[in-house]
Parts: structure tokens; C-alpha cells; sequence
């Protein structure tokens, strides 16, 4: 008797193990028409202005290595901030939205993941000028107003353009004009 009981054990559990998979399988089928009949759409979805700037800044980082500034020279340095892929797709944004974007920054004293070589991390709003820079090709001491810190001599790692550029910046009077010298450029 006992293995009669065994064998309708068995026998039962294999007409239910034979039943799921029927379900299953027939499930399986259900879900490939489905995803057949959906239409594949290709994401349109683009990072804004805002999450591509704080991704370079905030989370990536990296080193400015003194291609903050435009000179003669075009250095093209692969590991260096603005040679960088994320550097190149942010400045393909519409140049009013980011010269306007950025100018918001300049007030913004929280310290960065960038790092200029071989002083300090930067500040948001050093950082804002540094693209501004590179978006509008010119430095922010060659406009006539800041040119005297063009011919400064630096000194030591106190006394350098990193921190004149904070000097300005920490003056509202002068971190207006320096705006306002940018959105002019805007007009050229």
C-alpha cells in the first residue's frame, strides 16, 4: 500500500509540474507577442544644462592643469577638464543659455572636484569663470577693466590668478561687471 501511494504521489505531482509549465510556456508566449507589438522609441532624453554642469563639476572632477585659460597655444590635453568628452557635449549647448546659466554661479562659493594645477580645488563661481572663458574665448582679466591683474607677477601659491579671480569674485560690485562684461560679449 505504501507504494501505491508513492506512485499516486508522484503521479499527481507530475500532472501539476506538466500543468505549470503548460502555463508558463503559454505566459512566455503572451509576453514575446507583447513585446513584438510594442513599438521600440528611441529615448529623446537629453541631460540639461544644469545636470551636465554638475556632473563635470560635483561628481567627476578632474584637473584643470592651466588650460582654464585661453592663450596662443590650444592645448588639447586628453585628461585635462576641457578637453574632455562632457567638457565638449556642455558647450555644445545654445551659448546664451550657458553664459546665462553660468553667470548664476558666480556667486557660489561651494568648493568643487576640479583642481587647478598646482594650487587648489576650485570654487563654483572660479569654475563658471573658467567656462565662461573657454565658451567666449577670452580670460577674464584681458577685459580692460581687470587687466591690471594680467600683468600681476605671481608671487607664490597665495599670490597667482586662482586667487585674484576669488578676489574678484568675493567683491559684488565686481563680480556684477564681470557678468555684465559677459553678457556683452554675447553681442559680438
Amino acid at each position: 500500500m505504501k507504494n501505491q501511494l508513492k506512485i499516486l504521489l508522484l503521479f499527481f505531482t507530475l500532472i501539476s509540474f506538466k500543468g505549470q509549465t503548460k502555463i508558463k510556456c503559454e505566459s512566455n508566449i503572451e509576453t514575446a507577442k507583447m513585446i513584438q507589438e510594442t513599438p521600440l522609441t528611441v529615448s529623446q532624453h537629453t541631460e540639461s544644462i544644469a545636470e551636465q554642469w554638475n556632473y563635470m563639476v560635483f561628481e567627476k572632477g578632474g584637473c584643470l592643469g592651466g588650460t582654464q585659460y585661453i592663450s596662443e597655444k590650444k592645448r588639447e590635453i586628453p585628461t585635462m577638464v576641457f578637453s574632455e568628452k562632457e567638457w565638449k557635449q556642455f558647450a555644445k549647448n545654445e551659448k546664451t543659455a550657458l553664459t546665462e546659466f553660468l553667470i548664476t554661479k558666480l556667486s557660489d562659493t561651494a568648493k568643487t572636484k576640479v583642481h587647478t594645477c598646482p594650487f587648489f580645488s576650485t570654487t563654483h563661481e572660479e569654475m563658471a569663470i573658467y567656462a565662461l572663458q573657454h565658451i567666449h574665448g577670452k580670460n577674464w582679466y584681458d577685459f580692460s577693466e581687470f587687466n591690471d591683474s594680467k600683468y600681476k607677477v605671481f608671487k607664490s601659491a597665495t599670490e597667482q590668478p586662482q586667487i585674484w579671480l576669488q578676489h574678484v569674485l568675493n567683491n559684488k560690485t565686481k563680480r556684477s561687471a564681470l557678468a555684465q562684461l559677459y553678457r556683452d560679449e554675447l553681442k559680438n
